[in-house]
């Protein structure tokens, strides 16, 4: 007789909470709503929801780490490899981490919003993943592979893909997740790279890097 499923574990109160909190700074922006309107939305008392968070601030923090921090990780991953691979890899890596996230992420990036004293650190993370794909694409230049740009041009470039990706309707239930992030991986290696026809190549050795472990 096969064993019975295991059910899932059930969600703490606190991921419910920042669930409930990402969704609601999507629907509403994070000036629109209210520590009110996020208890309400997880079923608990306010009381109860500031045992966990103190402010919205905090909640916004936490996502914002729960985001930065893994994608800072992705990006500085396989830093043998040359700089064209490494970013397809990143690329690839990014839009599936942004898509699989239990965390409705379209209303986290808010200039306005990160420019709040509380959110120092995370806006820290963000230049410094901001940096680090402006010097991908510096290093990618360097080597001759990707043609003349401005790396600050294609960083924002590839941000805007990476957060369209999931802002222009969320994510569809039937979204094929590989499918979009090498759609998207492929597109931004077409307008960098100096030879188009390396496309192939590139995606090849970034699709092997992207399915095993970071080298640091």
């Amino acid at each position: 007789m096969p064993p019975s499923p295991v059910p899932d574990e059930p969600l703490s109160t606190r991921q419910r909470i920042l669930q409930a909190a990402a969704a609601q700074f999507a629907r509403r922006g994070f000036h629109g709503t209210s520590t009110r309107d996020i208890a309400a939305e997880v079923g608990i008392r306010q009381p109860s929801l500031f045992h966990h968070f103190t402010t919205k601030q905090a909640m916004l923090a936490e996502l914002l780490d729960r985001d930065l921090q893994p994608a800072l990780e992705r990006i500085r991953r396989h830093r043998g490899a040359n700089p064209a691979v490494r970013l397809y890899a990143y690329l690839v890596e990014d839009v599936a981490a942004l898509v699989a996230s239990p965390f409705d992420v379209r209303g986290l990036y808010n200039d306005a919003v990160l420019e709040d004293p509380s959110l120092i650190e995370q806006r820290r993370a963000r230049e410094a993943l901001h940096a680090e794909m402006r010097s991908l694409v510096t290093d990618g230049i360097a080597a001759g592979e990707f043609r003349a740009c401005d790396p600050e041009v294609a960083r924002q470039m590839m941000t805007g893909m990476l957060l369209d990706t999931i802002w222009a309707a969320g994510v569809p239930a039937d979204l094929d997740v590989g499918g979009r992030a090498k759609e998207v991986a492929d597109f931004v290696l077409r307008g960098l790279l100096s030879d188009r026809g390396h496309v192939a190549l590139v995606e090849r050795e970034a699709m092997a890097l992207a399915t095993r472990p970071g080298r640091g």
